[in-house]
């Protein structure tokens, strides 16, 4: 991409899309036990602390639908990774409990995912991952205040 002469801008649009593919595609193939998108709803459960998600919090957290998330908890749940349960509060939501074999995998991949994370990160220093987490989070706090309006405006 860096021989076609398109604005930083141009750029970096195109090569988030390019990189959340490639991303995806090589975090399938890092563990053939739970895809990508899998993992991420494991790790957004794994991140509530004081409350027990339900699958509206998880859609909210990935920018995606409670329909996405529950046919993904549903293949974690019948896969022994997710507990699936109505809340007694409120038996339209659903929530979602990490189980005691899925704490046993991550365990067991613990090292796995710390060698994979410094590999695909490897080159950048911290002064550049400071860098790039700062201008992602403020890419994203954009997307996501445009999104806001596009909804208003519905």
């Amino acid at each position: 991409m860096s021989e076609v002469d398109i604005s930083p801008k141009e750029f970096i649009y195109m090569a988030t899309h390019m990189l959340s593919n490639r991303l995806q595609i090589l975090g399938d193939r890092f563990d053939p036990t739970i895809t990508s998108k899998q993992w991420h709803v494991l790790a957004v459960i794994s991140k509530f602390d004081q409350k027990q998600p339900n699958i509206g919090d998880v859609a909210r957290v990935l920018g995606t639908s409670r329909q996405n998330i529950k046919k993904i908890a549903n293949i974690l749940q019948h896969r022994g990774f997710v507990k699936m349960e109505k809340d007694r509060n409120d038996m339209r939501n659903i929530l979602l409990t990490l189980t005691e074999q899925c704490e046993e995998y991550y365990k067991g991949r613990e090292q796995m995912e710390h060698e994979y994370l410094e590999s695909v990160f490897s080159g950048l220093d911290d002064e550049a991952l400071n860098s790039l987490m700062s201008g992602m989070s403020k890419l994203l706090s954009n997307v996501e205040s445009l999104l806001e309006r596009s909804e208003d405006s519905l």
